[in-house]
C-alpha cells in the first residue's frame, strides 16, 4: 500500500469511528504548491522596485537601494534563523496597495515565475523559481472533501496573495492566511494578530475555524507547520529533507 492509499485509509478509518462534523487543515507554500509564492510576489516586488512602503526596515528610507537592501534583509533573516522576523517582513510587502492591486501583482509574478521549476539571481542571491501545483498533495485534499471533510489553508502567507494563487490553480478551500490592517482601501504594514505561523497556526485554527475540537488531519512541509501538525489527529509532511521531515520520521508520521 503506497503513502497515499495509507493516508486515505487512515482517514476513512477515523472517520468511522467519529461522528463529527471533521475538518483538515493544509499549508500552502512548498506544500499545495512546488515552490512559494510569497517569495516569488515578493521577488517581483523587489526586483521591479514597486514596493510603496519605504519604512519596512524601519524608518523612512528613501535610497535608491531600497528595494536590495529589504530584499536582503529577508534572506539575511533567513540565513540566520530568525525566521519569525523573515515572515512578519515579508507579510508586509503589500502595504500601500489596494486588494485589487495585490491581486494583480501575485498573477503578474506567477506568470513571470512559469511552471518551470529552477533557480535564479537576484541582487546576488540564489533564489527558487517557478511555481506548480503538488499534486498528491491535492489528491490528499480532495479525498477529503469527498468524505465530506472541510478542507482549509493555513498559511503564512499575505492572504490576498495565497487566495489569488488559488484561483490560479483551481484550489478550492477555506483560507487563513497573514492579514494587515486595512485603512481607507489600502493595506497597511500593521498585522491583525494572531499570526498564521508557529503557535498562531493553532490561534487561527481555534478563533475562525474550530475552537474545540482538533482537526482530523493536517499536512505542511517546514517547522513553522510543526504546532498545527501536533494538533491534528493524522500528520502528514511533505518531504523536503528538512528539519520537520527529520521530525515527521522519528514521530512515526505521514511523511510523502
Amino acid at each position: 500500500m503506497d503513502d497515499l492509499a495509507r493516508i486515505r485509509d487512515a482517514v476513512a478509518r477515523r472517520l468511522r469511528e467519529t461522528g463529527e462534523t471533521p475538518f483538515a487543515v493544509f499549508d500552502f507554500d512548498n506544500t499545495c504548491i512546488v515552490n512559494d509564492v510569497c517569495e516569488a510576489t515578493f521577488a517581483y516586488l523587489c526586483g521591479h522596485e514597486l514596493l510603496r512602503d519605504r519604512a519596512l526596515l524601519g524608518k523612512e528610507n528613501p535610497s535608491s537601494d531600497y528595494h536590495e537592501r529589504v530584499f536582503s534583509t529577508y534572506y539575511s533573516l533567513l540565513k540566520n534563523g530568525r525566521l519569525k522576523a523573515a515572515y512578519v517582513l515579508i507579510a508586509r510587502m503589500f502595504s500601500g496597495f489596494t486588494p485589487g492591486e495585490v491581486e494583480a501583482l501575485t498573477l503578474a509574478a506567477i506568470t513571470e515565475e512559469g511552471r518551470r521549476i529552477g533557480s535564479k539571481v537576484l541582487y546576488g542571491f540564489h533564489i527558487e523559481r517557478g511555481l506548480a501545483l503538488r499534486r498528491e498533495v491535492l489528491a490528499i485534499a480532495d479525498f477529503l472533501k469527498s468524505k465530506g471533510v472541510s478542507v482549509w489553508v493555513i498559511s503564512a502567507t499575505p492572504e490576498p496573495a495565497v487566495r489569488a494563487a488559488m484561483q490560479h490553480f483551481g484550489i478550492e478551500a477555506g483560507l487563513i492566511g497573514m492579514r494587515s490592517v486595512v485603512q481607507s482601501g489600502v493595506f497597511t504594514s500593521v498585522l491583525e494578530e494572531p499570526l498564521s505561523m508557529f503557535e498562531g497556526k493553532v490561534a487561527c485554527v481555534q478563533k475562525y475555524i474550530d475552537s474545540e475540537h482538533a482537526p482530523l488531519l493536517a499536512v505542511g512541509d517546514s517547522m513553522s507547520d510543526l504546532p498545527m501538525l501536533e494538533t491534528a489527529e493524522i500528520k502528514v509532511v511533505v518531504d523536503r529533507t528538512n528539519e520537520l521531515s527529520k521530525v515527521g520520521s522519528e514521530r512515526g508520521w505521514f511523511v510523502i
